[in-house]
């Protein structure tokens, strides 16, 4: 038992001194005239009170060291520092179990959003460096907007003529988001084309059944390098290049198909379009009433030039209109074609002088503002 007054050691460091006070299991050493607080059950008593007196002359009290002693304490102390580090991890057991069970529960009450019966995936590239676009590595990752959980694999192009690499293949939760890899710069030339396969499926409950899919998409590296392309999207408040795969359970691709897949019927369906297409006339192709895909032109001036060295920003200004009214002139004559001009958000003044010039020139056009979901506040939308 340790009493004010003992000469003591610590039993897990080097040192020691006199008991000064003690308060509970707390005993105050003094040690060169500062008291240090330590813990009862750590210190090994060395030279009882009262018997500093009796010590030869000229030697220190604590030098007299009771090796039997300190063995003894230091053996009740490590027994003591077992036990309760047993105790500490069947604890943690215990509450890693209670936790696991948790989580499981909550997958049984996954809670689902009054639109996500239909399957809205995504895949955004999320620069490291936004200022330095020419060094920065991309952080991937795969959106799950929709109540559907979705067993996928993550491909990219390998560089074989047929081949793939897997990047990622995993389970992802409903309305999640989840880390697919870190795509270095000096490895983006590897993501030029990009694959998703996924099932998608409902944990204990009954559930509408959406076809498994295959969606390749190609990757234009040159807007990796653009600050523009990079911007605040329908998932992320920071700036990222988001990529729809799927909108409202549809493909937003074309599937990936192979000539040699066992579906007989789907290559059927092939031949037949393939068929058709060689009976349609010539003069179908110039068709002024074909319905097109949706055009998108950008007019940020480090799309247009390659340098504006010596350009004042008059002179971009007009060059950025000059750019609209060729796009015009080229499809004028297509009823029904919608072109979408990207003039970024900024202080307005591209975006009003783009649609002055439209009023102005293209009264019949029909002019809005497009997609917020794919474009934010920085594009209009054109219909001839």
């Amino acid at each position: 038992m340790i009493k004010i007054g003992d000469t003591v050691r610590y039993l897990n460091a080097v040192g020691g001194g006199v008991v000064r006070k003690i308060e509970g299991k707390v005993a105050y050493v003094d040690e060169d005239g500062f008291e240090t607080p330590v813990l009862v059950n750590e210190l090994v008593v060395v030279l009882p009170a009262g018997h500093a007196e009796s010590s030869p002359s000229g030697l220190r009290p604590n030098l007299y060291f009771d090796q039997k002693a300190f063995d003894a304490g230091r053996d009740r102390g490590h027994d003591s520092k077992l036990k309760t580090e047993d105790s500490r991890l069947k604890t943690e057991d215990s509450r890693l179990k209670t936790q696991d069970s948790r989580l499981k529960t909550e997958d049984l009450k996954i809670e689902e959003t009054p639109y996500g019966d239909k399957l809205n995936i995504a895949v955004a590239f999320e620069p490291t460096q936004i200022r330095d676009l020419g060094k920065s590595d991309f952080n991937a990752v795969l959106v799950n907007d929709s109540n559907y959980f979705l067993y996928f694999t993550f491909m990219r192009r390998s560089s074989e003529e047929r081949g793939w690499h897997t990047v990622y293949s995993g389970e992802v939760a409903p309305n999640e988001l989840i880390d697919l890899a870190v795509v270095r710069h000096g490895s983006l030339n590897d993501y030029d084309r990009i694959a998703l396969q996924y099932v998608a499926f409902k944990k204990e409950k009954e559930f509408e059944l959406k076809p498994a899919a295959s969606i390749s998409r190609r990757l234009d590296l040159t807007k990796f390098f653009k600050l523009h392309c990079f911007r605040p999207g329908i998932y992320f408040e920071t700036p990222v290049m988001e990529l729809r795969l799927v909108k409202d359970d549809v493909p937003v691709e074309s599937s990936v198909l192979s000539l040699k897949s066992s579906d007989a019927e789907g290559n059927i369906r092939i031949q037949q379009k393939s068929q058709n297409e060689k009976r349609k006339p010539d003069n179908a192709k110039l068709s002024p009433y074909k319905l097109l895909p949706l055009i998108e032109i950008d007019l940020h001036i480090d799309s247009l030039v390659d340098t504006t060295a010596g350009m004042e920003n008059k002179d971009m200004l007009l060059l950025q209109l000059d750019t609209v009214r060729k796009t015009m002139k080229e499809h004028a004559k297509r009823k029904g074609q919608k072109i979408v001009f990207i003039h970024g958000k900024g202080d307005g003044v591209l975006r009003k002088a783009v649609r002055d010039l439209l009023k102005k020139e293209y009264p019949k056009a029909d002019i809005q503002d497009a997609s917020f979901q794919e474009y934010g506040f920085g594009a209009t939308l054109v219909t001839i």
